[in-house]
Protein backbone atom coordinates (compact mmCIF):
# COMPACT_ATOMS: atom_id res chain seq x y z
CA UNK A 1 0.00 0.00 0.00
CA UNK A 2 2.85 2.38 0.75
CA UNK A 3 3.99 2.17 -2.89
CA UNK A 4 0.57 3.19 -4.26
CA UNK A 5 0.31 6.14 -1.83
CA UNK A 6 3.61 7.48 -3.17
CA UNK A 7 2.36 7.17 -6.73
CA UNK A 8 -0.92 8.80 -5.79
CA UNK A 9 1.01 11.65 -4.17
CA UNK A 10 3.20 12.05 -7.30
CA UNK A 11 0.16 11.99 -9.60
CA UNK A 12 -1.77 14.56 -7.53
CA UNK A 13 1.27 16.81 -7.18
CA UNK A 14 1.96 16.53 -10.93
CA UNK A 15 -1.68 17.28 -11.69
CA UNK A 16 -1.32 20.53 -9.75
CA UNK A 17 2.23 21.60 -10.69
CA UNK A 18 2.27 20.78 -14.41
CA UNK A 19 -0.72 23.04 -15.27
CA UNK A 20 0.77 25.83 -13.12
CA UNK A 21 4.10 25.55 -14.95
CA UNK A 22 2.34 25.52 -18.33
CA UNK A 23 0.26 28.58 -17.41
CA UNK A 24 3.38 30.40 -16.22
CA UNK A 25 5.32 29.58 -19.39
CA UNK A 26 2.41 30.63 -21.60
CA UNK A 27 1.95 33.89 -19.73
CA UNK A 28 5.62 34.74 -20.19
CA UNK A 29 5.83 33.66 -23.83
CA UNK A 30 2.28 34.36 -25.02
CA UNK A 31 2.59 35.04 -28.76
CA UNK A 32 -0.72 36.92 -28.79
CA UNK A 33 0.63 39.54 -26.41
CA UNK A 34 2.28 42.44 -28.16
CA UNK A 35 5.85 42.92 -27.17
CA UNK A 36 6.39 46.31 -25.71
CA UNK A 37 8.60 48.23 -28.06
CA UNK A 38 10.69 51.06 -26.78
CA UNK A 39 9.11 54.45 -27.22
CA UNK A 40 10.55 56.18 -30.26
CA UNK A 41 10.81 59.91 -29.85
CA UNK A 42 11.39 62.39 -32.62
CA UNK A 43 14.16 64.87 -32.08
CA UNK A 44 14.67 68.03 -34.10
CA UNK A 45 18.04 69.51 -34.92
CA UNK A 46 18.67 72.90 -36.46
CA UNK A 47 21.71 73.73 -38.56
CA UNK A 48 24.19 76.25 -37.16
CA UNK A 49 22.92 78.95 -39.49
CA UNK A 50 19.34 78.31 -38.32
CA UNK A 51 18.06 77.79 -41.86
CA UNK A 52 17.20 74.07 -41.75
CA UNK A 53 15.52 71.78 -39.24
CA UNK A 54 16.07 68.03 -39.42
CA UNK A 55 13.74 65.67 -37.56
CA UNK A 56 14.90 62.13 -36.81
CA UNK A 57 14.11 59.23 -34.51
CA UNK A 58 16.21 58.92 -31.36
CA UNK A 59 16.13 55.13 -31.29
CA UNK A 60 18.37 52.56 -32.92
CA UNK A 61 18.13 48.85 -32.15
CA UNK A 62 21.19 47.39 -30.47
CA UNK A 63 24.04 46.79 -32.92
CA UNK A 64 22.49 49.02 -35.60
CA UNK A 65 24.78 51.65 -37.01
CA UNK A 66 23.39 54.57 -38.93
CA UNK A 67 25.20 57.82 -39.42
CA UNK A 68 23.89 60.92 -41.10
CA UNK A 69 25.65 64.20 -41.67
CA UNK A 70 24.43 67.45 -43.19
CA UNK A 71 26.32 70.36 -44.74
CA UNK A 72 24.73 73.59 -45.94
CA UNK A 73 25.76 75.57 -49.00
CA UNK A 74 24.81 78.99 -50.31
CA UNK A 75 25.60 78.61 -53.98
CA UNK A 76 26.69 82.24 -54.33
CA UNK A 77 29.48 81.62 -51.77
CA UNK A 78 31.06 78.53 -53.38
CA UNK A 79 32.64 77.68 -56.70
CA UNK A 80 29.95 75.07 -57.35
CA UNK A 81 27.01 76.57 -59.23
CA UNK A 82 24.45 73.83 -58.61
CA UNK A 83 23.51 71.13 -56.16
CA UNK A 84 24.47 68.56 -58.81
CA UNK A 85 28.04 69.92 -58.82
CA UNK A 86 28.15 69.68 -55.01
CA UNK A 87 26.89 66.09 -55.12
CA UNK A 88 29.37 65.09 -57.82
CA UNK A 89 32.27 66.74 -55.98
CA UNK A 90 31.45 64.97 -52.70
CA UNK A 91 31.10 61.59 -54.42
CA UNK A 92 34.41 62.17 -56.25
CA UNK A 93 36.07 62.93 -52.92
CA UNK A 94 34.77 59.70 -51.37
CA UNK A 95 35.78 57.70 -54.44
CA UNK A 96 39.31 59.09 -54.10
CA UNK A 97 39.57 58.12 -50.42
CA UNK A 98 37.83 54.73 -50.53
CA UNK A 99 38.95 52.57 -53.41
CA UNK A 100 36.28 49.90 -52.94
CA UNK A 101 33.19 52.10 -53.40
CA UNK A 102 30.87 50.73 -56.07
CA UNK A 103 27.64 52.13 -57.45
CA UNK A 104 24.73 50.41 -55.68
CA UNK A 105 21.67 52.41 -56.79
CA UNK A 106 21.83 54.97 -59.57
CA UNK A 107 20.82 58.58 -59.14
CA UNK A 108 17.19 59.11 -58.21
CA UNK A 109 15.27 62.38 -57.97
CA UNK A 110 12.43 62.73 -55.45
CA UNK A 111 10.32 65.77 -56.27
CA UNK A 112 8.27 67.11 -53.36
CA UNK A 113 6.12 70.22 -52.84
CA UNK A 114 8.80 72.21 -51.02
CA UNK A 115 12.04 70.55 -52.15
CA UNK A 116 13.77 68.23 -54.59
CA UNK A 117 15.99 65.45 -53.26
CA UNK A 118 18.64 63.95 -55.52
CA UNK A 119 20.31 60.83 -54.14
CA UNK A 120 22.72 58.15 -55.27
CA UNK A 121 23.91 55.09 -53.32
CA UNK A 122 27.27 53.32 -53.18
CA UNK A 123 28.51 50.27 -51.30
CA UNK A 124 31.91 49.82 -49.71
CA UNK A 125 33.68 49.08 -46.47
CA UNK A 126 34.03 51.67 -43.76
CA UNK A 127 37.02 52.26 -41.49
CA UNK A 128 36.18 49.29 -39.24
CA UNK A 129 35.82 46.99 -42.31
CA UNK A 130 32.02 46.75 -42.10
CA UNK A 131 30.18 46.50 -45.42
CA UNK A 132 28.12 49.69 -45.70
CA UNK A 133 25.79 51.56 -48.01
CA UNK A 134 26.61 55.24 -48.50
CA UNK A 135 23.65 57.42 -49.47
CA UNK A 136 24.82 60.71 -50.97
CA UNK A 137 22.08 63.31 -51.38
CA UNK A 138 21.44 66.97 -52.02
CA UNK A 139 18.27 68.84 -51.23
CA UNK A 140 17.23 71.84 -53.32
CA UNK A 141 14.67 74.03 -51.60
CA UNK A 142 12.05 75.57 -53.86
CA UNK A 143 11.64 78.58 -51.55
CA UNK A 144 15.37 79.42 -51.82
CA UNK A 145 17.06 78.03 -54.92
CA UNK A 146 20.41 79.44 -53.80
CA UNK A 147 20.46 77.34 -50.61
CA UNK A 148 21.42 73.63 -50.76
CA UNK A 149 21.68 70.93 -48.12
CA UNK A 150 24.15 68.10 -48.75
CA UNK A 151 23.71 64.84 -46.84
CA UNK A 152 25.82 61.74 -46.43
CA UNK A 153 24.12 58.77 -44.79
CA UNK A 154 25.91 55.55 -43.87
CA UNK A 155 24.19 52.33 -42.86
CA UNK A 156 25.29 48.74 -42.55
CA UNK A 157 24.63 46.78 -45.73
CA UNK A 158 23.11 43.89 -43.75
CA UNK A 159 20.52 46.32 -42.31
CA UNK A 160 19.84 48.18 -45.56
CA UNK A 161 16.35 46.82 -46.24
CA UNK A 162 15.30 47.39 -42.64
CA UNK A 163 16.62 50.97 -42.36
CA UNK A 164 16.68 52.66 -45.76
CA UNK A 165 13.09 53.89 -45.61
CA UNK A 166 13.78 55.63 -42.30
CA UNK A 167 16.91 57.25 -43.73
CA UNK A 168 14.96 58.51 -46.76
CA UNK A 169 12.18 59.76 -44.45
CA UNK A 170 14.77 61.88 -42.62
CA UNK A 171 15.62 63.57 -45.93
CA UNK A 172 11.95 64.02 -46.77
CA UNK A 173 11.26 65.62 -43.37
CA UNK A 174 13.98 68.26 -43.67
CA UNK A 175 12.39 71.71 -43.46
CA UNK A 176 13.70 75.06 -44.62
CA UNK A 177 13.02 77.62 -41.89
CA UNK A 178 11.80 81.11 -42.71
CA UNK A 179 14.70 83.54 -42.83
Amino acid sequence: MNFSKKWLYVVVLSAILVPLIIIFVLSVTDPTKKKEEPKVNDASYTTADGRVTVTAKLYLPKNDKQIIGFFTYSLNEYEENSSKEILDKQISYFLSTRKDLKLFKKEKVIDMDDKTITKVEYTGTNTDSSECVYVFAVIDFKADTNYVLYSNEVLLHKDYEKNISEMIDILKNVKLNQS
